[in-house]
């Protein structure tokens, strides 16, 4: 392994964000599949091997092929996302182009209105440089 997965190309698109900002360990990636897939798996690698922490989301499978589940396939896999979360300590929400979907929203308010953790939002992390 001579190349670093994670160098300077990769990175600059998320150079405007402050992922330091999210203090718990356990964190729960959630958004739209087909809007926000580059962004789980970039962002999963970004605070595990910087910031230390302990990612998890539905399904990988679901992530890259959604489209192949059967309605009721991915009906369980929703019943499962909600299972998890209950071990999660905050959640972060990949509004990508300010989109969450119907099941992201659904994820979202049984963690605020259940489990009452932390909800960070990816658009919030982002930070104006000044030049």
């Amino acid at each position: 392994m001579n190349e670093r997965r994670l160098n300077k190309s990769f990175l600059k698109k998320y150079e405007n964000y402050d992922f330091s900002k999210i203090k718990e360990e356990k964190i729960y990636l959630v958004g739209s599949v087909s809007k926000a897939r580059d962004y789980f798996i970039e962002i999963e690698s970004i605070l595990q091997i910087f910031h230390d922490k302990l990612i998890s989301l539905c399904s990988i499978d679901g992530l890259l092929n959604k489209t192949k589940f059967s309605k009721e396939e991915w009906d369980a896999l929703q019943k499962i996302a909600l299972k998890k979360l209950h071990l999660q300590e905050a959640i972060l929400v990949l509004d990508v182009d300010g989109y969450i979907g119907k099941e992201s929203r659904e994820e979202i308010e049984y963690f605020k209105n259940v489990i009452k953790k932390p909800i960070y939002y990816l658009s919030e992390l982002r930070t104006i440089r000044k030049n």
